[in-house]
């Protein structure tokens, strides 16, 4: 059944391969629902960042591309939505929506 979800949807995966497959199923699900997927953060209307919570330099990519997406959209205005998906949002995620207010979902 097709719900018709309105907007443009971008999705950054990071980690390992699993989260990668996850994305695509995300995506997979969303174009589906009526979203259009876009290359790139500028464009949409909903941004997933799937995370990796447990390799340290995945946690801090992660971080670092959360807050920067979360500054532009308190810079600009946008309505954007920032939802945090994988392990990070799994292990971290009453800290990212404390911490982070511009992240929508966890």
């Amino acid at each position: 059944m097709k719900n018709n979800l309105p907007g443009k949807l971008h999705i950054i995966s990071l980690g390992c391969a699993k989260n990668l497959i996850d994305s695509e199923v995300m995506g997979g699900q969303a174009a589906a629902s009526g979203m259009t997927l876009v290359g790139s953060p500028d464009r949409a209307d909903m941004v997933i960042i799937n995370t990796c919570g447990f390799i340290l330099p995945a946690k801090e990519e992660a971080l670092e591309i959360i807050l920067t997406l979360a500054e532009e959209k308190r810079k600009s205005g946008r309505d954007l939505k920032l939802i945090v998906a994988g392990c990070l949002a799994q292990r971290y995620g009453k800290e990212l929506l404390a911490e982070i207010p511009e992240v929508d979902l966890v």
